[in-house]
């Protein structure tokens, strides 16, 4: 973003000149907060002039370059975001931007908080392009349906037009990429929609630095070890679910089980709920992605590491009778190291219906 140019008309002094973005930062007025009046430390909306202790403050943490105070204009920089990098950066520097078209629907995709003035000429600037695309005249703009999404793919603020801007209150003072962020989103959603009518293909553009999970700093502490129950094993199960259940029933299994943090199972899952099919093969039926199951660890010694899972199924209404059992999956950290996998069946029980007798 702060490497974008795009060209800005200014209709009251009737000029045109090219604009280009700041690296981010956040103004007096963000401090403030959203609501009228001043915030804590005597911070209020609409400050348009810095002052002198509190950029002392900020220097200390990274001061802004004199590039970067004209760059913002009308904002005092209260957090020079861009220059900050510790322990990551901040605020983003590259921010992704998608457009879809579905016969004359556009979705933008938008990384940010837009206005309601923002968002109209975003909304605008679309249709402008789809109707020249079409040959239609400006009278057919309300068949074009423009849908502003967001937030989209990252976090990149507030998104205010450039009048708004200069006013400063709190979403001009969080509009990171200074007085023309509105304008280089325009241009760029104009071109992206272009492409998309023409069937052409943009240049990607650099990608945003991934933060791999090697590289995050966790305050979560680490798992040492687990133990199953004295004369137990993982996956054993303590506590057997009934034989006969009806639909809308509660059916209850307790495991024991290791740390699920030693796999978070983001490609799979900690427990099934499985239904014997007419072949002898065992369905998957519900899975910890279904609202009628939970799943709940609990930790019953933290000296010895041991601990139960108790899996619940609530029986939704039109499950078919049948023989059932609940499966839990999960892993446990070895206390000379390494970490293993395990699992626990139940025992099978009957899921009934009622049988109505008529007299």
């Amino acid at each position: 973003m702060p490497e974008q140019t795009a060209e800005f008309h200014n209709a009251s002094a009737g000029q045109t000149k090219e604009v280009h973005g700041c690296v981010p930062a956040m103004g007096y007025s963000f401090a403030a907060g959203t609501t009228d009046g001043p915030g804590s430390f005597a911070f209020e909306q609409g400050t348009t002039t810095s002052n002198p202790l509190w950029n002392t403050v900020r220097n200390l943490v990274a001061k802004p370059t004199k590039e970067d105070i004209d760059c913002h204009g009308a904002k005092p920089i209260l957090l020079a975001t861009g220059r900050m990098k510790l322990p990551y950066q901040w605020q983003p520097k590259i921010v992704s931007t998608q457009v879809a078209v579905i016969g004359n629907v556009v979705v933008a995709g938008v990384p940010g908080e837009f206005t309601t003035m923002s968002g109209r000429r975003l909304r605008e600037a679309i249709k402008r392009v789809m109707n020249d695309a079409s040959s239609n005249d400006d009278d057919d703009d309300d068949e074009i349906s423009v849908i502003v999404a967001g937030l989209c793919n990252t976090y990149s603020s507030y998104i205010t037009t450039p009048e708004e801007y200069q006013i400063q209150r709190y979403e001009g003072a969080s509009t990171i990429y200074g007085p023309h962020t509105l304008t280089i989103y325009l241009k760029q959603y104009q071109e992206l929609l272009q492409a998309a009518i023409n069937g052409t293909e943009l240049p990607s553009g650099p990608k945003p630095p991934e933060l791999l999970q090697s590289k995050l700093i966790s305050l979560v502490p680490p798992v040492l070890y687990d133990t199953p129950q004295w004369g137990r094993n993982f996956g054993d199960v303590t506590q057997q679910p009934r034989q006969a259940v009806w639909p809308g029933d509660t059916v209850t299994a307790t495991f024991v089980a290791g740390h699920p943090r030693n796999n978070l199972m983001a490609d799979n899952t900690f427990l099934t709920v499985e239904r014997l099919g007419d072949d002898e093969v065992w369905i998957p039926i519900a899975t910890d992605a279904d609202w009628e199951t939970k799943f709940q660890w609990t930790r019953n010694s933290v000296i010895l590491g041991s601990s139960e899972v108790t899996v619940t199924w609530e029986i939704p209404r039109d499950t078919p009778p049948g023989e059932y059992h609940i499966r839990h999956n999960g892993y446990y950290r070895y206390i000379l190291g390494g970490v293993y996998p395990y699992y626990g069946v139940s025992n099978t029980f009957q899921v009934r219906h009622y049988i109505r007798i008529h007299e």
